[in-house]
């Protein structure tokens, strides 16, 4: 008996504990206020292989799926299955769910088709054919439309909705050797889909925490989808009396429950009853799903807070939109005994939910909480007390231990924590010769969502002569991403015996590159704004010590080659007209634009060439000028009789006559 009680109560309490796919416990100081089943669209995505269905249009690819079909079908083929393994426990109303795919048929006059949509969800089955008036389909491009009728059941977590296209004929009219029926999915000009309405998401109010007269208002996400439910949905907005609560809330998770707060500063103080909304649009174009209740809260004008809830669980790094990022990278590159040396200082500053995490962690370096990320875990107290530690507040020491330790922990950080190549960004760590990181935190030590400065100056030696990158790529592209866009201002500067050669941007058109030179330095500046995380570049150009590549010695070289060109031609010319040869000075600054703009010693010297050649051969076709050969020659001179003037005799004709050109008499010459 005493075993067969034993037995009982262990059975009791093995029922008691939740499978994986229940539905989580309500807890007392949370209230479900949303979701019913809704309608949302589940996109066919996915290839051949492995055929999907997914709510988010960002899942969509670039490139279309496609299954073809050109032989006559006499019997019953499956076209093609597609599956949502993710499901939320609830009830399925009676409904139409409306299956729609596009087709493109092309080299026949048309075909008669015979299909069927069928749709499983666990046991349960509903099926819909073409009507009459849709089996015909014409040559070009059109879509193929089902609605199918679903009974009212109940769907839990472990089952998947399934959606097969199958064909019991398909009859080809006026065909060719070419003709083909082919089904078209998977991108936004293909955005083939089956129409559903069924249980997406549960929303639940959690018990608002007060500070002062700021009310935080959390409420949690529950969804098969995860992390994506906030990442990929539409909109999610908080209304409290009616007026929606601005600022970014605060984002945590774990697993597939998402937690979001809000802070209301607008109470009244005091205890006052007030009216909570949330409302979450899932898709563009569809109803707002919404719930609301009314919490009572008492608040204190006694200050506290700091106007941005403080979570106690890592804060996400996103809400699905990201974070703005600014990247100004600065870079001298000279000389010295070994070789060609490259000064760098990459500027990250960092905005929004991102911004907030840094922030965060900060706050947190000595925590251990196996919680955390791995790129919080990694840093040591060192130097950090239990006093400093969750202050809400970033203080001195944490600065200076977060700089410190990250000289050997910048690449995980960089990497696993911002979500960005730390390679491509800022260089590879073990190649530095040295490296200095500090931390701006723009006047403001709270924990709140405010900009921070990552500044990563770093020295390393280069190899002369052999192309290098500069920067490429350096995003982490993520589904839900980390950072919604980016600027990105490089400026890089040679000394005047260093020169770059061979720039060049490739794979992008969404920057502005410019390169000048002067006779102290080359410089490449490169510039874009509103970059996103996809956006595939590389910045690459050779650096060299050589002395023709030299800002100094072309420069030199250019001024001596027009000087000494010039100089010639005057001399080419003596006896010749100038006009033409002076006013060909202009083609000088054309060559000066070749050198500004940095382009290589092979065109510099081929434009001063040019333009040489031109004087030269103005010089040497120019008309010949008389006065300049008169006044050139030199004429025998003879004393005036009367006043002694010497005159000059430029003619040997004789009897010649002349006036003196001091006493204007008459001289005769016979002999």
């Amino acid at each position: 008996m005493k075993k067969s009680a034993l037995f009982m109560v262990l059975l009791f309490v093995f029922l008691l504990i939740p499978t994986q796919n229940s539905v989580r416990a309500q807890g007392e100081n949370e209230m479900l206020i949303c979701c019913d089943a809704s309608t949302v669209d589940l996109y066919l995505i996915g290839s051949q292989s492995i055929k999907k269905l997914t709510p988010f249009v960002q899942e969509l690819g670039d490139e279309e799926q496609t299954t073809s079909i050109s032989t006559t079908i006499a019997s019953q083929e499956s076209i093609g299955i597609w599956t949502l393994d993710n499901v939320w426990a609830g009830t399925v109303p009676d409904s139409t769910w409306s299956f729609g795919i596009n087709y493109e048929l092309s080299e026949a006059g048309g075909a008669q088709i015979n299909a069927t949509a069928t749709v499983r969800i666990g046991s349960k089955s509903f099926s819909a054919a073409l009507s009459p008036g849709n089996s015909f389909l014409s040559q070009g491009e059109g879509v193929l439309n089902f609605d199918i009728e679903v009974d009212s059941f109940l769907v839990s977590a472990s089952n998947t909705i399934e959606v097969e296209l199958a064909a019991q004929t398909i009859v080809f009219q006026v065909p060719t050797s070419d003709s083909e029926l082919v089904f078209k999915w998977g991108t936004e000009e293909y955005d083939s889909s089956l129409e559903v309405t069924i249980p997406l998401v549960d929303i639940r109010l959690i018990e608002p925490e007060i500070e002062g007269k700021d009310v935080y208002i959390p409420i949690s996400i529950e969804s098969p989808y995860g992390m994506s439910t906030l990442a990929l949905t539409e909109s999610l907005s908080l209304y409290v009396n009616g007026a929606v609560v601005s600022g970014d809330p605060i984002e945590t998770g774990s697993g597939d429950l998402i937690r979001v707060t809000w802070t209301w500063t607008q109470a009244s103080g005091g205890t006052e009853t007030i009216n909570v909304e949330i409302r979450l649009v899932f898709q563009q174009g569809r109803p707002a799903m919404q719930g609301s209740t009314s919490v009572e809260v008492t608040t204190t004008d006694t200050g506290g807070g700091t106007g941005t809830y403080y979570p106690p669980d890592e804060p996400l790094r996103t809400n699905g939109v990201g974070s703005r990022l600014n990247v100004d990278i600065q870079t001298e590159i000279s000389s010295d005994s070994n070789g060609i040396v490259m000064e760098k200082s990459t500027e990250l500053t960092i905005y929004d939910e991102m911004a907030f995490w840094v922030r965060w962690g900060l706050d947190h370096i000595g925590d251990d909480n196996p919680a955390h990320s791995s790129a919080l875990r990694a840093f040591n107290s060192g130097g950090v007390t239990e006093d400093d530690r969750v202050s809400r507040f970033i203080e001195p020491v944490e600065v200076g231990e977060f700089e410190r330790q990250l000289v050997n922990l910048g690449t995980m950080y960089i990497t696993q924590g911002l979500g960005l190549d730390s390679k491509e960004l800022i260089g590879d760590f073990k190649d530095f010769d040295a490296i200095d990181i500090s931390l701006d935190l723009h006047g403001e030590v709270a924990v709140k969502p405010h900009p921070v400065t990552l500044t990563f100056s770093t020295v390393e030696h280069v190899q002369d002569q052999e192309r290098l990158d500069f920067i490429r790529d350096f995003v982490v592209v993520q589904p839900a991403k980390i950072w919604s866009e980016f600027d990105l201002q490089i400026e890089i500067t040679t000394s005047m015996m260093t020169g770059l050669t061979s720039t060049k941007l490739s794979q992008s058109d969404a920057f502005d590159l410019q390169t000048i030179r002067t006779p102290f330095y080359d410089t490449i500046i490169l510039k874009g704004d509103g970059i996103e995380q996809d956006e595939s570049f590389t910045l690459s150009a050779i650096p060299t010590t050589s002395l023709g590549y030299s800002p100094f010695v072309l420069g030199l070289a250019l001024l001596v080659s027009f000087v000494g060109a010039f100089y010639i031609a005057l001399k080419i010319s003596a006896y010749r007209r100038k006009k033409v040869l002076m006013a060909e000075l202009v083609l000088m600054p054309l060559s000066l634009l070749v050198y500004i703009f940095a382009y290589p010693p092979l065109f510099i010297g081929v434009s001063v060439a040019l333009i040489v050649l031109i004087w030269w051969l103005t010089a040497i076709f120019s008309p010949r000028d008389p006065s300049l050969i008169q006044a050139a020659v030199t004429f025998p001179k003879i004393p005036c009789p009367a006043c002694q003037t010497l005159n000059a005799v430029t003619t040997d004709q004789r009897p010649h006559r002349f006036a003196c050109s001091g006493c204007q008499k008459t001289i005769k010459l016979v002999a």
